[in-house]
């Protein structure tokens, strides 16, 4: 533990062998609890077991922060609450998103299979895409915020004056929390040390994920911190060597796919089928991948596509339905 802060390591459910980093916060006003997990038994089962070790209860908890909506952040945040007693913090506009995401799931899902036909993936690949998340709803329970925050809004617990800290990309409207005075960032799924975030087009990340990404990280580079509290991954202290290795890799991945275009009119899809991928480690062919990693693809190439039109370096064409590509 660094000094006030306990690191909750809550485990994704049964057959998934991932983690999500929990922080309980401690202070002279109460606890802070930035992210929770998956709501599944495992989940509550390391919750009461590792605030056991840490000698906490849930009823030192008085704040949730969630980053950001995804289920291994959010699904355990109802349950949390009722056990805690405490009130749900989030970004006003993330908020915005709970209901489209989880309680009309189905028609969101319809949505993301229209917009991969359109991005090239074939008819019966996409239907078996759109089931690929879906199964993700049995693990969280929707639950409406009770503090709706905004960059340059705050939190504190009487010890820690956080200031919230809009970072777009991997989710629309992602937050970190910063204490200037102990130079520590809660930084959610943003920056990771061994990983570089998912940023991809959906239904609900806005036009352009790829440049907000890039944009936020670049917002980062000069914050002074001393510590940074990820989601997922070890806690590390070189947020500005870490922003510059993400960005460096980004624009790589962004050569890569105007590479592919530069060969002639390509939907996403095919882009995305061209390109080297990682699997578990290792280097790894589209076809190779899951189910669910070929859509993340998909989308992610899709995310670089409309940055390089914004960019002015291809121009989208309607062709049967379909968006291709050119390179200019």
């Amino acid at each position: 533990m660094i000094s006030g802060v306990h690191q909750l390591r809550i485990p994704f459910p049964e057959g998934m062998e991932r983690q999500t980093n929990a922080y309980v916060i401690e202070g002279s006003k109460g606890s802070i609890l930035v992210d929770c997990g998956w709501d599944s038994s495992e989940a509550v089962w390391a919750f009461r077991e590792e605030l056991r070790v840490d000698r906490l209860s849930f009823e030192d908890i008085n704040w949730i922060v969630v980053t950001h909506i995804h289920p291994d952040h959010y699904g355990l945040a109802s349950k949390l609450r009722d056990l805690c007693q405490a009130k749900i913090v989030m970004h006003r506009t993330e908020a915005a998103l709970i209901e489209s995401r989880y309680v009309h799931a189905e028609r969101l899902a319809d949505e993301m299979v229209a917009m991969l036909v359109a991005a090239g993936v074939p008819g019966d690949e996409a239907a078996e895409m759109r089931e690929a998340t879906l199964w993700a709803r049995q693990f969280v329970t929707p639950v409406e915020p009770d503090i709706v925050v905004d960059t340059g809004d705050t939190v504190s617990n009487g010890t820690f004056q956080f200031e919230v800290v809009h970072t777009p990309g991997h989710s629309p409207s992602h937050i970190g929390l910063y204490e200037p005075r102990k130079r520590r960032f809660f930084c959610g799924d943003h920056v990771l040390f061994d990983a570089i975030p998912h940023v991809g087009i959906d239904p609900q990340s806005g036009d352009d994920p790829a440049g907000d990404y890039v944009e936020s990280l670049r917002d980062l580079s000069e914050m002074p911190v001393s510590f940074v509290f990820p989601g997922h991954g070890p806690v590390f202290n070189s947020l500005s060597i870490r922003v510059e290795e993400i960005l460096r890799l980004h624009h790589a991945r962004k050569q890569q796919v105007l590479s592919v275009l530069e060969e002639g009119l390509k939907t996403p899809y095919e882009v995305a089928s061209e390109l080297g991928w990682h699997l578990n480690g290792s280097d790894a062919d589209y076809g190779d991948l899951p189910l669910r990693d070929r859509r993340a693809a998909v989308c992610e190439v899709l995310a670089w596509m409309k940055r390089l039109a914004i960019e002015g370096k291809v121009a989208p064409l309607d062709r049967d339905g379909k968006t291709v590509y050119l390179a200019k």
